[in-house]
């Protein structure tokens, strides 16, 4: 019985502290959560292999919004490439139509709240450009960043994800 009891508390303290170390509900919903539809336009290139970008994130806040948008830059970058604008790389780094389902750790943890994908945006200028009140629980926010491109590139080559550029050769 004593055994029992013991097996039992110390199940239950590996769980509190499993649970402790866990994401926010807040933090799980930003983390998990890239709209495929989101809207990102190249507003130029900047200096060493940097991007301008005008996104758009939606959020509960201003806040989520914004920080969505950083997630949707880099994303673009990656998975999507830029079409609008002139100037950018409209290829995406990632060209495997699969990459990031079969990278899908991975990517969990680089586009995790602070996860390495903040390396790689930066806010560029006044912060945010446009705040749309959806209806009560949405904002629709667009600012403009800046993606270091070759930066994200050699991140993902190193990371064995991206081919490396001379490697078809």
């Amino acid at each position: 019985m004593k055994k029992r009891i013991l097996f039992v508390g110390m199940a239950i303290l590996a769980f509190s502290w499993l649970s402790l170390d866990a994401q926010t509900r807040k933090e799980k919903k930003i983390a998990g959560y890239i709209d495929a539809n989101y809207e990102v336009e190249c507003l130029g290139t900047g200096t060493q292999g940097s991007q301008l970008l005008k996104v758009w994130g939606y959020g509960k806040n201003p806040e989520d919004a914004v920080i969505q948008a950083k997630r949707n830059a880099v994303h673009a970058v990656i998975f999507k490439g830029i079409t609008a604008g002139q100037g950018c790389m409209k290829r995406p780094i990632l060209t495997d139509p699969g990459a990031e389902q079969s990278n899908a750790e991975y990517f969990e943890i680089f586009f995790s709240p602070a996860g390495k994908y903040l390396n790689y945006v930066a806010l560029s200028g006044e912060g945010v450009q446009d705040r749309i009140k959806i209806d009560k629980k949405t904002y629709k926010v667009a600012i403009n960043v800046s993606v270091m491109h070759t930066a994200l590139r050699q991140e993902l080559e190193s990371a064995g994800i991206a081919k490396k550029l001379g490697a078809g050769f």
